[in-house]
């Protein structure tokens, strides 16, 4: 955990280094409109808001920064290469020189409330970079009367026993950014925060034991922070940063970054058509992940790649506009990467009821855009390939750059379904994975879709026919019975007391027939928050309510962690405990635990695992489950 050096004598070079993760590039230039800079081109930076610029010897560049208030001011200096390469100059909105001298780690000056130009100019070929802050703000103990900070501020108080609260105003700025609440104590505190935004549902939350950062995505406004001591107290400091605009990926240039541990960058790049097929290829000496989304930090398209495979992201852009995409690793001592975006023309379009034959790329995806013209009508989609082959089908549709409905077919194999019902005529985006196949994958596609009258006949007419021909529909994820009467069926939604995110690892990542093919700690699979920490909980919901005779737990990593297994008695509410004990799959690379069940008298359609992280370390990863039972 950071400590507060209360002997030093300005604390703000400490932060700014803590959140130099947040760095995320430089703006477009902007023309400063005060008659004194009406002739320099400047970018307009926030207070507390990170500026960073590569430059040349020679090279000069200027921001502007409105100062709210008087007061003393720190420049702190985060830039990769000495503070002394570049020469700054500071001037009024009267243009009156207040600085001009070599850069130093650390600069205070004070400084009168108005608009104010930082020129620098590099010595040498450097990377310039610098956050400008200051001491102050309040928080109370009132809930009703919060405390004041804001976005550039450094709050410090002591001997904290009850909670403290503050209003945060973020200045608006023109495009999104990323907001870091920097919490930190003294040896042996501990504190609870959280954030939540007085506008949206927008939240987060830490205990500092674990982490001593939020993160929020931001474009201005306000939010209600909570800080609450836990253990200790004695000493409290609260520091508000803004990451800048993502840097700006130009398509088909290649980029390098480097990343630490737990740690992500951020970039965007500018998409002009809808329907171009856009790629995305890091290839770094660790493992690596993409995520892809319209906001920062909000992953739509996501992609693994190792040390020795490059992460490939493929998907079509169902927008024009700009996009962002993540770089994450996990990797104990960081990682070193490359990252490229390319443009691969547009997708093509995929013509109703006509079998359509393509390829999806090993390690990448292939998509199709299909129009629906008919209102009221169900599209289907059916995916067929190579009986050797692992490839899976997702289709999607957008309403003004916003996903309004999607479905996705993931089992193991090459045969897949999807579907989605029509209102209005719309376009919909059909994409072809083989993100998990180790070859390229030929196959054949075919999109269908019905008007719900006719398929409503269809249904209507079903339940009258012979019943020597008829046929009874099995739920989705339920296989022919057995010879017991038993059939078997994979979850078919999930919950968990935890997961590391709301997307890779997540519980959903437990639903469905498995997907993860190897061991190892694969994106595929759920995983708790937290590893080695506390017993964590996975529920499991089924389609269809059965009599349990058996269970298939698919572990993929560390497995042996399952110390109890429970089914809900949807008569009486209550679970009801059908094997408890210690696994039989310690030590495996990855396994099925099908422990024995104790006989019960009713049907479920819920089943709760308990997994006792502390007991086998590492994440313990589970990928799938399958119940196996009598329908009532």
């Amino acid at each position: 955990m950071s400590q507060i050096d209360l002997n030093a004598p300005v604390r703000r070079q400490r932060v700014a280094q803590v959140f130099l993760i947040l760095l995320l590039g430089l703006a477009p230039l902007f023309t400063v409109i005060s008659p004194v800079f009406a002739q320099v081109e400047a970018t307009p930076i926030l207070l507390g808001e990170f500026a960073r610029a590569q430059m040349k010897a020679g090279d000069e560049a200027a921001y502007t920064l409105m100062i709210p208030d008087d007061g003393v001011y720190t420049f702190v200096y985060t830039g990769g290469d000495s503070a002394e390469t570049f020469l700054m100059t500071i001037i009024d909105a009267a243009g009156d020189e207040l600085y001009s001298d070599a850069m130093a780690p650390e600069v205070n000056l004070e400084l009168a409330a108005g608009e104010h130009l930082f020129l620098f100019t590099a010595q040498a070929d450097a990377e310039l970079g610098f956050v400008v802050g200051v001491e102050g703000g309040s928080m109370t103990a009132d809930p009703d009367a919060p405390g004041q900070l804001f976005n550039g501020v450094t709050f410090l108080t002591e001997d904290v026993r009850k909670p403290l609260y503050a209003i945060v105003t973020i200045e608006k700025s023109p495009y999104p950014q990323q907001m870091g609440v920097l919490v930190q104590g003294g040896d042996g505190d501990v504190y609870e925060a959280e954030l939540t935004s007085t506008e949206s549902f927008d939240y987060a939350s830490l205990s500092t034991d674990t982490s001593d950062h939020l993160r929020m995505i931001t474009t201005g406004g306000e939010y209600l922070l909570t800080i609450t001591p836990i253990e200790g107290g004695e000493l409290l400091q609260v520091s508000i940063f803004l990451s800048g605009p993502a840097p700006v990926l130009e398509l088909g240039v290649e980029t390098e970054g480097q990343i630490t541990p737990d740690d992500s960058n951020t970039y965007q790049f500018t998409v002009e058509e809808v329907g171009a097929v856009i790629e995305i290829v890091a290839s770094a000496d660790a493992d690596i992940e993409l995520h892809t989304g319209f906001e920062p930090g909000v992953g739509k398209w996501s992609a693994y790649g190792s040390d020795s495979d490059a992460a490939v992201l493929t998907f079509i852009a169902p927008k024009p506009g700009v996009y962002y995409v993540e770089v994450k690793t996990y990797a104990e001592a960081g990682a070193s990467y490359t990252i490229k975006v390319e443009e691969r023309g547009r997708a093509a379009n995929l013509a109703l009821n006509e079998p359509t034959v393509g390829k999806a790329p090993a390690g990448s995806s292939t998509g199709y855009i299909v129009n629906v013209e008919e209102p009221e009508s169900f599209l289907i989609v059916v995916l067929v390939g190579a009986d050797d082959s692992d490839i899976d089908l997702a289709v999607s549709r957008y309403k003004d750059g916003d996903e309004v409905a999607s479905d996705s077919s993931r089992s193991f194999g090459s045969r897949e379904i999807v579907g989605l019902y029509a209102d209005e005529p719309a376009q919909y985006f059909v994409t072809v994975d083989g993100s998990w196949a180790d070859k390229d994958v030929e196959f054949v596609l075919l999109a269908s879709h019905g008007l719900v009258a006719h398929l409503l006949a269809e249904v209507e007419g079903f339940g009258a026919a012979d019943s020597a021909e008829s046929q009874t529909p099995m739920a989705e994820g339920e296989a022919a019975p057995n010879a017991d009467g038993s059939i078997e069926q994979w979850a078919s939604a999930a919950e968990a007391s935890s997961e590391y995110t709301d997307d890779s690892w997540s519980a959903k990542q437990a639903t469905g027939a498995p997907d993860t093919l190897e061991a190892g700690d694969k994106i595929t699979a759920w995983a708790a928050l937290n590893a080695d920490v506390q017993e964590e909980t996975l529920v499991l919901t089924f389609d269809v309510a059965v009599i349990p005779t058996g269970i298939e737990i698919y572990e993929t990593y560390n497995p042996g962690a399952i110390v109890k297994v429970e089914v809900l008695n949807l008569n009486t509410d209550e679970w009801i405990v059908v094997w408890e004990g210690v696994a039989d799959t310690v030590g495996e690379e990855i396994a099925v635990f099908s422990p024995p069940l104790s006989t019960v008298e009713f049907a479920t359609n819920q089943v709760r695992l308990t997994i006792d992280e502390p007991s086998v370390p590492g994440w313990n990863e589970i990928d799938a489950v399958r119940l196996i039972g009598i329908p009532e």
